[in-house]
């Protein structure tokens, strides 16, 4: 977990990882922790310091298979993966200064994006970053959005690529074939950077994408994701697989067919597939304005709980929030819309005025609702 968060997981860990991750909700809670407490920044400006090298050699030299445990291997890991959060803080706590308190109104500065390469080495996308050459491959990153030139037979860079969207912020890439693919804060995207063989495929791993198909009926447009299957020939559809368990495809427009397991439904505009578990399917109709919502930064909330608030808080707009102990437990939804490019309070004051919760930031910035 720590060497995905650094960037130096090797290829055939780093699908060992996100296999586990699938299936393993524990897991997803302790990785969850660690991308929260740690950035790629963090690993990197500590390679040099003796005791940071300490608790390196202790997740390099990790066992591979975890030992046998009546709690289970997957929960060994996660327990694991919380020690390692609980010394790495500890070592922040009595070996570095404390951060200056971030203002109430402002969220860290967020990560930038990351292309993970096939081969595992990284390239960062950052806001200063414009061409990149690769081998036979020109990249150009511009205003949040990437762009690249590659010939059809090139001899470095092949096989799938990994986009790497973090917490609130999006991103645009254009593909080789002309397919524009809008990405959600929190989302992996898998791809190539060329379409050589009789279809065109590339995979969701996880979060939310908004993509634009260019036609092609030569060769089929295929998305994977956790648990299902999209076919394309030409459309535009918005697919969500933040959560593994209940990946949803809402049609914009032309016709999409999702399997998954043996079960198949073919899409119409204004309908939206969701898959539940493998081989289970089921459309209805959705809202386009309320799905589309987060490519203009908003979020709309439906009988949302206050949990599912401090998630989208800090999904979409990097603001870390919890809840005091005075409302665990109270059943409290709420009915609303945020917006990322307006001040948190006006949100915060919409809740407090409809639920009747309080809210502060504390001295590091963290929003509590009391």
């Amino acid at each position: 977990m720590f060497e995905k968060v650094a960037g130096v997981i090797s290829t055939k860990d780093l699908h060992y990882l996100e296999t586990q991750l699938r299936e393993d909700e524990s897991m997803q809670e302790a990785f969850h922790a660690i991308e929260i407490t740690f950035g790629h920044e963090d690993l990197e400006r500590l390679k040099d310091d003796e005791d940071w090298a300490d608790l390196l050699s202790v997740i390099k030299t990790r066992p591979r298979t975890a030992p046998t445990h009546r709690f289970g291997k997957y929960t060994m890991a996660a327990v694991l993966a919380g020690l390692l959060v609980s010394a790495a803080g500890l070592y922040f706590l009595t070996n570095h200064k404390p951060a200056p308190p971030l203002a109430a109104v402002t969220a860290a500065e967020p990560p930038q994006v990351v292309l993970q390469l096939a081969d595992s080495k990284t390239v960062l996308l950052s806001d200063k970053t414009t061409n990149i050459r690769l081998g036979d491959v020109q990249l150009h990153n511009a205003a949040d959005q990437l762009t690249f030139n590659s010939p059809n037979n090139f001899s470095v860079y092949g096989g799938q690529h990994t986009l790497i969207v973090p917490v609130a912020k999006s991103y645009r890439v254009t593909l080789s074939d002309g397919t524009a693919v809008w990405l959600n804060a929190d989302t992996r995207l898998q791809f190539p950077f060329s379409f050589n063989g009789s279809s065109r495929e590339i995979t969701l791993l996880s979060g939310e994408a908004y993509i634009e198909v260019a036609p092609d009926a030569g060769q089929p447009f295929i998305v994977h994701t956790p648990n299902s299957t999209v076919q394309v020939l030409g459309t535009a559809f918005n697919i969500n697989a933040y959560n593994p368990k209940q990946v949803r495809l809402s049609l914009v427009s032309g016709s999409v067919k999702m399997n998954t397991h043996g079960a198949a439904v073919v899409v119409k505009p204004g309908m939206e597939a969701v898959c539940t578990a493998p081989g289970s399917l089921y459309t209805q109709s959705f809202d386009e304005k309320t799905v589309l919502s987060w490519k203009a930064g908003k979020h709309f909330f439906d009988k949302a709980s206050l949990s599912d608030i401090c998630l989208i808080l800090y999904r979409h707009m990097g603001i870390k929030a919890v809840i005091d102990n005075s409302l665990q437990g109270r059943d409290i939804h709420f009915n609303g819309m945020v917006d990322k490019h307006k001040p948190i309070q006006e949100f915060m004051d919409d809740v407090k005025n409809t639920t009747g919760v309080d809210y502060y930031f504390d001295g590091q910035g963290i929003l509590h609702l009391r």
